[in-house]
């Protein structure tokens, strides 16, 4: 409150502009800050201060420009004119959105706003904008953290509703792992030149093209392989260095189980890693059978997959992220 007994949030003046490549250093603060303020106080582990997000805002606004967007404000506006000495002053990024579409399929990678600019419609307003060229009939959906109601009733009135539990799994592949049987399945590296066989894939397990993320993938670490039947590409997988799995297709469900399965082996073979982690939806039981017989666990609360309508073929599909799925 001010001095007129007025709520100083309630007066900030908000602006909202496209984002910038010299905005991502304060987007990434803006979407630790606003993490780690509820996980903490769930007892979850709080996003730590180094940056990896960077590489994926660049990718995004070089493919979802015109939906990314920030919400700038005057930050003495949120402390009733008293400085805080943990910030510069003066006008500076307090939220920020960015939605992805491809063809007609559109979906809210990020939406975060610092806890002291919620509640006066900024999230509202980045949810609309994120949207930008998105076509009326696009899909629509997200995942979010269940433990936020506020963000989920936000969604849920613009018409995203809860479809699939998205479970969090994570620990060390249980010791003497070894690679699963494959069958059929013939594993072969995976190159940028394999994306037209990628899309084919993706069009079979879900209906989405993913053309252009997956080129961002392979060209930024990730490592992958494409696996055969009798000589046509039927599966997928990619892992990141730090243990992540994903994303992860396949043509017919039967084959995503063994196709993570070998994904985890890969991981154990490669070196030691501290954590293998994956989001898998309640929905691909063959993922998830894969995860456990390696020795994870559940890791943190559940994501819930919120969309517009039911879209894919979500029993063969493991999520790239939970901000690019």
């Amino acid at each position: 409150m001010n001095g007129d007994g007025k709520s100083v949030k309630r007066t900030a003046e908000v602006t909202y502009r496209r984002a910038e490549e010299a905005d991502l250093p304060r987007a990434f603060a803006v979407f630790r800050a606003a993490l780690n303020a509820y996980l903490v106080r769930a007892g979850q582990e709080a996003v730590p201060d180094d940056d990896e997000q960077s590489p994926s805002y660049r990718h995004f606004l070089e493919h979802d420009g015109e939906r990314f967007w920030v919400a700038e404000a005057d930050t003495d506006e949120f402390t009733g004119g008293h400085a805080d000495p943990t910030r510069a002053g003066g006008r500076e990024i307090v939220g920020w959105g960015c939605g992805l579409l491809r063809g007609d399929w559109w979906f809210l990678s990020s939406l975060f706003v610092l806890p002291e600019a919620q509640g006066i419609g900024v999230g509202a307003r980045l949810f609309e904008l994120a949207g930008t060229g998105a076509p009326a009939e696009a899909v629509r959906a997200t995942i979010t953290d269940s433990l936020q109601p506020i963000s989920n009733t936000l969604y849920a009135r613009r018409g995203l509703l809860p479809r699939e539990v998205v479970v969090g799994f994570g620990g060390r592949p249980r010791e003497g792992l070894r690679r699963p049987r494959l069958g059929s399945l013939e594993p072969g590296p995976l190159t940028p030149a394999a994306i037209p066989e990628l899309r084919e894939i993706d069009a079979a397990a879900g209906g989405v093209d993913r053309g252009v993320d997956h080129a961002f993938y392979l060209t930024s670490g990730r490592r992958g392989w494409l696996f055969r039947r009798r000589g046509r590409a039927v599966a997928y997988l990619m892992t990141r260095g730090d243990g992540w799995i994903g994303p992860a297709a396949s043509v017919r469900a039967a084959d995503i189980e063994p196709v993570v399965a070998f994904g985890v082996a890969a991981l154990a073979r490669h070196g030691p890693i501290e954590k293998v982690r994956a989001g898998v939806t309640g929905r691909c039981e063959g993922a998830q059978r894969a995860l456990w017989e390696a020795g994870l666990v559940f890791d943190g609360t559940p994501g819930l997959l919120l969309s517009s309508r039911l879209f894919g073929r979500l029993d063969r599909y493991v999520p790239a992220s939970y901000g690019m799925f």
